[in-house]
């Protein structure tokens, strides 16, 4: 959770995003779906660094598409 636009740079793309092409050169992108679930506050740009870093974002108010796909890939 982000409480402010300015926190949600270190966490979500500094932490988590910088992270995911790091995963997918490891483990491959066949297995590797590098998410993050967010609550809080969070600016647009941002976001889209982080999903053009290959961090797939999924947010806690709505968590049923997250349980839908890890339904599907079972």
């Amino acid at each position: 959770m982000s409480n402010s636009s300015t926190n949600s740079v270190k966490r979500l793309n500094n932490d988590t995003a910088a992270k995911a092409s790091a995963w997918i050169a490891e483990f491959g992108s066949g297995a590797t779906v590098p998410s993050a679930v967010l609550s809080g506050i969070y600016k647009t740009r941002n976001l889209e660094q982080a999903q053009d870093q290959h961090l797939i974002i999924f947010w806690a108010h709505d968590l049923e598409p997250l349980a839908e796909f890890v339904r599907s890939a079972v």
